[in-house]
């Protein structure tokens, strides 16, 4: 098995990938649903409660790469830069020394300009008496000026666990499923290139996104299209995708199970407790936290199906259909932890070791932690799971109105 590949989401994680969010945030704060974010992400709060969660990570003995870094390391951001980065005049010459200036920036600085694609346009500006133009006078009608525009940024990225499924036999990179998230694979497959680690295959023509995978020794799961009235309803991975992994060797675990979107039971529920939906990915209600311990929404998992191919030989054949409680539970033997509604991401934890997770909790008012208001994270500790940092985890703020928690920002580069 190569080094850049997961058996089991227990296995201690030894290096990680993350990105740091920077002026990228700014389309997506202003306008989120467009950006497929839930709510207002303002850029600097972001970026300093990401550091904490690295700082974290990296007190846990977790070797944290920056996609900047990485990308630096594959000698890509410079192409990145010029591909993103355009300067427009009228005379075709470049204003000053551009080139050199951004040779000067460093990685994260490179990255956030590829992120934001801005277009620099110089440009003269009319000034008179009173126009507001500083200085503008009647002797001085026109001034020199640049304007800076941000276009179509790529505000998601710092979700780095979508563009890439890390399984048995090593990185997957994903078919986004919406528009605006496409442009994220060309940077990515950049990045894993900048860490030494070959592609072992590449998804085309149908969407797949890493939230949707969570592998477990024997088996794997994978979050699919749900099924409505009999007919397939894509989320954000088609079952078909499921089925091109299995077919064309992606993965190799001994069962391979496909979990059908519980769509119908999340707008119930949903309604019911006058809450956010889970079931963008399978993340969104299912974790697990240590061999043997799933974190899971009951309702959902019951609601459920999965099917469940069998290896045989070189490939999969279909075994059999169950609901992913009963299949968890009771044919694998996991002890389960059911979720509360009143928590808005309890299964996104990250698991950094055997029974060793960093959650998100649900802040109070100023910002502490109440155990009557993080029941999942109580569970968990009362069943010897260890909780970073400090026995609660990090608060829920900012980061997670893009639509997402830990689990969503890292993707693994290999655990041991």
């Amino acid at each position: 098995m190569t080094d850049n590949a997961v058996r089991a989401e227990w296995e201690p994680l030894e290096s990680v990938r993350v990105h740091t969010p920077g002026i990228e945030l700014w389309s997506g704060s202003l306008d989120p649903g467009p950006n497929l974010f839930e709510n207002h992400v303002p850029p600097d709060q972001a970026r300093a409660e990401h550091e904490r969660i690295v700082a974290t990570l990296e007190d846990a003995g977790v070797e944290v790469h920056q996609l900047a870094d990485d990308l630096a390391a594959a000698d890509a951001l410079e192409d990145l830069v010029r591909e993103s980065v355009s300067v427009r005049t009228d005379d075709g010459e470049e204003p000053g020394d551009v080139e050199g200036v951004l040779s000067s920036f460093d990685a994260r600085e490179k990255l956030q300009l590829a992120l934001a694609r801005v277009t620099m346009e110089p440009h003269a500006e009319t000034g008179a008496p009173g126009d507001g133009v500083p200085g503008g006078a009647a002797d001085r009608d026109r001034s020199p000026a640049t304007s800076l525009r941000i276009d179509r940024p790529i505000s998601n990225v710092y979700f780095q666990r979508d563009t890439t499924i890390l399984g048995d036999r090593g990185p997957i990179l994903c078919e986004m499923y919406e528009p605006v998230r496409r442009p994220e694979i060309p940077i990515v497959r950049e990045a894993w290139d900048g860490v030494g680690a070959d592609i072992h295959y590449e998804m085309t023509g149908e969407p797949v996104e890493g939230g949707e995978f969570m592998p477990a020794g024997e088996f794997a799961l994978l979050g699919v299209s749900a099924e409505v009235d009999g007919e397939e309803k894509v989320i954000r991975t088609s079952y078909g995708a499921g089925e091109r992994l299995m077919a064309d060797g992606a993965v190799g675990y001994e069962e391979f199970g496909l979990v059908r979107a519980p769509l119908e039971a999340d707008r119930r529920l949903r309604e019911k407790h006058d809450a956010g939906s889970r079931v963008m990915h399978l993340l969104g209600w299912f974790n697990i936290a240590a061999e043997g311990l799933a974190i899971l929404d009951e309702d959902l998992a019951r609601a459920a199906e999965v099917d469940v191919y069998a290896r045989r030989g070189d490939g999969y054949e279909f075994d059999h259909s169950t609901n992913t409680l009963e299949y968890v539970r009771d044919e694998k033997g996991f002890d389960v932890i059911d979720v509360s509604w009143g928590e808005r991401w309890p299964t996104n934890f990250l698991a950094v070791d055997d029974g060793v997770v960093v959650p998100l909790y649900e802040p109070d008012e100023d910002g502490a932690y109440r155990p009557e208001d993080n029941p999942t994270i109580e569970a968990m500790k009362e069943v010897g799971v260890t909780v970073l940092s400090d026995g609660e985890g990090l608060p829920r703020d900012a980061l997670t109105n893009g639509a997402g928690g830990i689990h969503c920002m890292t993707t693994p580069i290999r655990r041991g």
